[in-house]
């Protein structure tokens, strides 16, 4: 019996470390991700700034009335 219980824990501890490393696996994986979304967000951003910024306004300006 004692014997058969080690064998589902050594069992269990061999399960639970690979599922650790899968997952350590994924969040590393999410983070690149993460990060190279913010960057093309960023880089997205500054390209609408600048283009807004060159295109003359189709209103008039509300500082001159």
């Amino acid at each position: 019996m004692h014997d058969e219980k080690l064998k589902r824990c050594e069992e269990e501890l061999r399960r639970l470390k690979t599922e650790n490393e899968h997952l350590r696996l994924s969040a590393n994986t999410f983070g690149h991700l993460a990060e190279r979304l913010n960057g093309e967000l960023q880089a997205e951003r500054r390209r609408t700034t600048a283009d807004r910024r060159q295109t003359p306004r189709e209103s008039v300006d509300r500082r001159t009335r």
